[in-house]
């Protein structure tokens, strides 16, 4: 083994041994690679500590807490796109953010352990010369094979169409009972964030339901062209687009009607209900309102950058990362091969999160502040 590789292991055995959140090397104008630069982003702790740093350039009321726009001097990332950590004093994250989430203002991220994407998201880690090495260990979401209705959160959110639950509240629920509105909002406002689930299935031994989903915009209606339509609902009328989404079957006593929501996570990007209320606003008795899950996504997928911003090639386990292909496994070693643009100096790499992961930690050695 050479002596430099011996350096390098020697200090990552070190960093972990002492529970080192950030070794920096100061003042290095010549962005040359230090074989004992190792910083370790220990998102776990963080958590742990209830941490909540200072926003950099915008407004927590807003949803940016937690991030800052790139510095202005910072030179390891060409990246404006990306916002990262702003270090408040006594944080457990080291000073130099190297890792970052590709324009999100969703507040308050440091919770469940961790890291918390709420979202599919691509996330940056720059600051990489060839020789680098980086680690990200994540949880993967859980999603129960069976859930009722009622044990989705529900209430106001952050915006339309994706966002943070800022109010939670209870939605309507009425089961058993004849009523016209057994689930949801009436004023089809807030809303139950479904995505995760394949199928959504109701049985109703009176009346028919009327099912209201993905409203975009304030006041968002339902039309006959899909393209210009506000919202999905169902039923309307024989043949229509939204029917693709609902099936209905006679059952004893009643209908079962099944929605699929993953089919309508491959459409519209997420499935969102606002309410069942009764057909023509007529009452109806629903029995049954519960989710069928879908298996976990265990892994994160690779995405090597683009553009003229300083990228980098990679071997993730001694694989040859192809570009929204190769599964990053939690804490496999991802070795940076080249960084292109060479005369940028520094590149990063870029990969896919899935919605719902925790990142519980990411060590980066060989980083250049």
């Amino acid at each position: 083994m050479k002596k430099s590789k011996i350096y390098f292991a020697s200090a990552i055995m070190m960093a972990f041994a002492f529970g080192v959140q950030s070794c920096s090397v100061e003042d290095n104008p010549t962005n040359s690679i230090s074989p004992n630069k190792v910083s370790i982003y220990d998102f776990a702790a963080a958590a742990a500590a209830s941490e909540n740093p200072g926003n950099k350039n915008g407004s927590e009321a807003n949803g940016q807490a937690f991030y800052g726009w790139e510095k202005a001097d910072k030179t390891d990332s060409k990246r404006q796109d990306y916002k990262g950590y702003e270090w408040a004093e006594g944080s457990v994250l080291p000073k130099i953010c190297h890792v970052w989430r590709r324009s999100d203002r969703i507040n308050g991220n440091i919770k469940e352990g961790g890291l918390y994407c709420p979202n599919d998201r691509e996330m940056a880690i720059d600051g990489l010369q060839a020789g680098s090495t980086v680690q990200i260990f994540y949880d993967a979401p859980v999603v129960t094979p069976q859930a009722s209705l009622k044990d989705v959160p529900f209430g106001n959110w952050s915006a339309w169409v994706g966002g943070e639950l800022t109010e939670p509240s209870d939605p309507a629920w009425a089961v058993g009972e004849s009523t016209g509105l057994p689930y949801g909002d009436g004023s089809v406002i807030r809303y139950a964030d479904l995505s995760a689930y394949a199928k959504l299935i109701v049985e109703a031994t009176e009346g028919t339901p009327r099912f209201l989903f993905n409203r975009d915009v304030n006041d968002g209606q339902w039309n006959a062209n899909e393209a210009e339509s506000h919202l999905i609902e169902y039923p309307k009328g024989d043949d229509v687009w939204s029917a693709k989404y609902f099936a209905v079957e006679d059952i004893e006593g009643g209908k079962r009607y099944t929605v699929d929501l993953a089919k309508m996570v491959a459409d519209k990007g997420y499935a969102h209900l606002h309410a069942i209320k009764g057909a023509n606003w007529a009452n109806c008795t629903v029995t049954k309102m519960i989710l069928e899950g879908t298996p976990a996504p265990d892994n994160m997928i690779w995405a090597i950058g683009t553009g003229d911003a300083p990228r980098a090639t990679a071997q993730i386990d001694g694989i040859e990362a192809v570009s929204g292909e190769t599964k990053i496994a939690s804490g496999a070693t991802i070795n940076v091969n080249s960084v292109t643009p060479a005369d940028k100096g520094t590149g990063y790499i870029v990969f896919k999160v899935k919605k719902g992961m925790v990142i519980t930690k990411v060590v980066i050695a060989n980083t250049v502040d």
